[in-house]
């Protein structure tokens, strides 16, 4: 049973780990929810160049497909110098001059709408450009570049001073039968990487957009860190003051427990006074009879020796007389000091806690002496099986205690205060190191139930007849806490109990 607060528990700056791998785990989670978000956004513009590439190239396509289209010259549209086509410039049945879009001159122009509308940018470049200006910078190059290694599409970011990060997304543009018309010349065949078509775009728009989803997270995660960390905190506290207020309770009980046993203990060491006193008043009584008749006895010699005649075989009788009186005197007087002997040794084994050295049938047979009282009238015979020479070095007043205890307990529950007759036997042997001690008796037993229980402090069968519940748990505290062996119990209703105690023992030659 615990004794004091766990260090946990107790000190409140420990419960900052607890704080810090909460920190931890809600600052992982709040960056991924924020990476998300901001892979998203890429995800999304990335997507929207994607699909813009794409318009360009069905564009483009069907463009090439035609031909070329005629549109008419203007300031915004004039004729391109780099188009090598005999029909490049004409002019329709009303005379106006019409001249030949190609699709990458087209691509131009719609490109220059796109950036003056939308503040997209996107061109056609090439590694081997026609028109000088379709040059690829150093970006579109590495891309490019990718794009002969089999790379279907290249984006990132780029940062501008004056126009802030940038996203960059190009893919490449390969070579179909309509191309060739124009570009055969170049050494190009159908399938190669012509070049490739680059989508450019302020990405501080996407960042703006992103930015309450961002907030919203800093939010929910702010809200959910400050309400577990009060909860948990809350809770600890609580735990902290509900432990301490256990181990008070727990302090008390034990403390009870500690006064119910010493109780116990007395208790049981009056019951041993108490049959003492009964067995040595009959040896004292019988002595004290005996030295009365032997002052008769005197008196009777006094008045023969007093008289003028004394008739010897009187006088041989009155001595006789008085030296059976003498020996009766005497064999109770021996048999009251081996009482009081016995008494002696068990009273000050059991009050007080010395090792010495003893004899086991010696302190089996004190127990005996001391309880023969509540013994003596009941229909139980005892039987000892002990070695004469098994003497150990130790503490006998908790094997005495252990013995009384475990007595009591059959004459009170096996054999209900005598009302049933039985036996009871008690075996020892020294097994190496160790005493192996055997009590069984043939009383009424214990259903599982009760046996389940039988060394909890306050269990007992009799709670409204003076049963205590502690004889029991006393011995299991002896055996295991105070002797360091075991205690094991086999019983069944109506077939009575046996007991196999284990004990490290010094033994003595």
């Amino acid at each position: 049973m615990p004794t004091n607060i766990p260090r946990f528990m107790s000190q409140r700056a420990r419960w900052l780990v607890l704080l810090a791998l909460w920190v931890g785990a809600v600052g992982w989670s709040l960056h991924s929810s924020i990476d998300d978000i901001r892979r998203h956004n890429q995800d999304v513009v990335t997507e929207g160049a994607r699909n813009m590439f794409r318009m360009v190239v069905l564009t483009r396509l069907w463009n090439s497909q035609h031909g070329g289209v005629y549109v008419a010259v203007d300031e915004q549209t004039k004729p391109n110098p780099y188009l090598k086509h005999p029909l490049r410039d004409i002019s329709d049945n009303h005379g106006r001059q019409l001249t030949l879009i190609n699709p990458a001159y087209m691509t131009r122009l719609i490109s220059e709408l796109a950036r003056q509308d939308e503040g997209v940018v996107f061109r056609i470049t090439s590694l081997k450009p026609v028109n000088p200006r379709n040059a690829a910078d150093d970006w579109e190059r590495n891309a490019l570049e990718a794009f002969e290694r089999g790379v279907p599409e290249v984006s990132g970011f780029e940062s501008n001073g004056s126009d802030g990060l940038k996203h960059r997304y190009m893919a490449p543009l390969l070579v179909v039968d309509a191309c060739l018309k124009c570009h055969a010349a170049q050494g190009y065949q159908v399938g190669d990487v012509r070049g490739g078509i680059s989508v450019t775009q302020r990405y501080e728009p996407f960042l703006a957009a992103a930015r309450p989803s961002e907030r919203q997270a800093w939010i929910i995660h702010g809200l959910i860190f400050i309400l577990v960390t009060g909860g948990v905190w809350w809770l600890l506290e609580q735990l902290r003051r509900r432990w301490e207020d256990l181990l008070g309770k727990i302090a008390e009980v034990e403390t009870a427990r500690d006064e119910l046993v010493q109780s116990e203990k007395l208790a049981s060491l009056g019951r041993m006074v108490a049959g003492f006193a009964h067995e040595i008043n009959t040896p004292i009584g019988v002595a004290v009879g005996a030295v009365t008749n032997s002052e008769h006895t005197l008196d009777e010699i006094d008045r023969l020796l007093g008289s003028e005649e004394v008739s010897e075989d009187d006088l041989r009788a009155a001595l006789a007389t008085l030296r059976q009186g003498d020996e009766l005197a005497m064999s109770n007087l021996r048999r009251a000091a081996a009482l009081v002997q016995s008494f002696k040794r068990t009273s000050i084994d059991q009050s007080a806690d010395h090792e010495r050295i003893f004899s086991l049938r010696e302190l089996i047979e004190d127990v005996l002496h001391s309880l023969q009282n509540q013994l003596k009238r009941l229909p139980v015979s005892v039987t000892v099986d002990c070695p004469e020479n098994l003497k150990i070095d130790g503490l006998p007043g908790l094997l005495e205690q252990l013995m009384t205890n475990l007595l009591m307990n059959s004459v009170t529950h096996g054999f209900d205060q005598g009302t049933q007759s039985g036996k009871i036997s008690i075996q020892a042997k020294r097994q190496g190191e160790r005493l192996i001690l055997s009590y069984a008796d043939t009383g009424a037993g214990m259903t599982p139930e009760v046996l389940s229980h039988l060394f909890e402090p306050f269990f007992t069968t009799r709670r409204g007849q003076g049963g205590s519940g502690l004889g029991m748990y006393i011995c299991h505290n002896i055996v295991k806490a105070k002797l360091g062996g075991t205690i094991a119990c086999q019983s069944k209703a109506g077939e009575g109990v046996h007991f196999l105690i284990d004990l490290p023992a010094r033994f003595v030659e």
